[in-house]
């Protein structure tokens, strides 16, 4: 070392500065020499990330973030979207596999105070691989700032409201106190009334309750309601078993008619189809009696108009047999009125 000279040795320290200087840098710039692939990421606000922060799965570094562009929501041709902000995300090579479609790619941190970073939930493995050369669309990090400063904006409109309208929520608040005091006073005083209010409303529920399952059994659950619209049902449906029976023979004979009159001279013909088409007129008319006795009766088990609340209702029905019992015994009413 002694025929080194001055010059040599500081030249010397210059370049193992230089080389441990280099190294440093290549450590903290988190340069890697892995393959990997590019997803560019749109994002409208994605908080203080910068280039060369973490790209995570589960927690474990994937990737770094490469580049951080501002668009200023222009549109995009390749995706017919405005975004803000996009990221370039170089992300290991190795992993491209494990990342389908639906994948989701959001801005997170560390903690409250944490470097932010972008987190990645690969999505479905049953999905397709993801797409890397169409752009995706990020989850922006919640804005804590933002909120902070809207919340106190509205503090400051609130202390504002207070403070110009100091008299009037005092009287304000002062009227509220006198109302409640009032309302006690009322109660107190009307205390006994109270009582016999709602013991009155209890005794009303219940009389209506008692009532009300009274006219049920009387008018619906009955057995005298279930008789009538039992024989209701069966007189109905024995008319529509008839009926088409009945219209059948109808046509069977008109059939056989037709072919008779081939026999017969015009005149006659004539006549006879007269009376064919008369029959199948009446045919006709039965059919639609029926069905508006089928109406009828659907009428009368409703309890609509004079027969149906005759039926159904049960006071006209004890009113109507007490009026022949009286009769039968005083048959005289019939001749003279008192």
């Amino acid at each position: 070392m002694k025929g080194i000279s001055l010059e040599a040795k500081v030249g010397l320290l210059v370049l193992t500065a230089a080389i441990l200087l280099g190294a440093f840098l290549f450590i903290l710039g988190g340069v890697s020499f892995e393959d990997a692939f590019e997803v560019n990421v749109d994002f409208d606000n994605p908080g203080s990330v910068q280039p060369g922060a973490a790209v995570r799965i589960g927690g474990v570094k994937v990737g770094t973030v490469d580049e951080v562009t501002y668009l200023g929501r222009r549109l995009d041709p390749s995706t017919g979207r405005r975004a803000l902000v996009r990221m370039r995300l170089s992300i290991h090579e190795d992993v491209r596999d494990t990342i389908h479609e639906g994948a989701t790619f959001y801005v997170t941190s560390q903690g409250v105070l944490g470097e932010q970073f972008v987190a990645i939930e690969p999505g479905q493995p049953d999905a397709p691989l993801l797409d890397a050369s169409q752009p995706q669309v990020g989850i922006d990090p919640p804005r804590l700032d933002l909120a902070l400063a809207l919340g106190f904006d509205v503090l400051e409109m609130l202390h504002d409201a207070v403070r110009d309208n100091r008299d009037d929520l005092g009287t304000l608040f002062e009227d509220i106190v006198a109302l409640i005091h009032q309302l006690r006073l009322l109660v107190s005083d009307n205390r006994g009334d109270l009582d016999t209010i709602v013991d009155n409303v209890r005794t009303l529920s219940d009389e209506s309750i008692t009532t009300l399952r009274g006219a049920r059994e009387a008018y619906i659950d009955g057995e005298r309601p279930r008789r009538i619209m039992g024989n209701l049902d069966r007189t109905v449906a024995v008319v529509s078993r008839e009926t088409p029976g009945l219209i059948r023979d109808v046509n069977r004979a008109t059939s056989g008619v037709n072919d008779v009159l081939g026999t017969f001279g015009p005149d006659q013909r004539q006549q006879i189809q007269n009376t064919i088409a008369s029959a199948e007129r009446i045919a006709t008319s039965a059919e639609g009696t029926v069905d508006e006795a089928g109406q009828i009766v659907h009428g009368i088990r409703e309890g609509r108009g004079t027969v149906g609340a005759l039926i159904m209702d049960e006071e006209i029905y004890d009113d109507l047999q007490e009026l022949l019992r009286d009769l039968k015994h005083n048959p005289w009413k019939f001749f003279w009125r008192e």
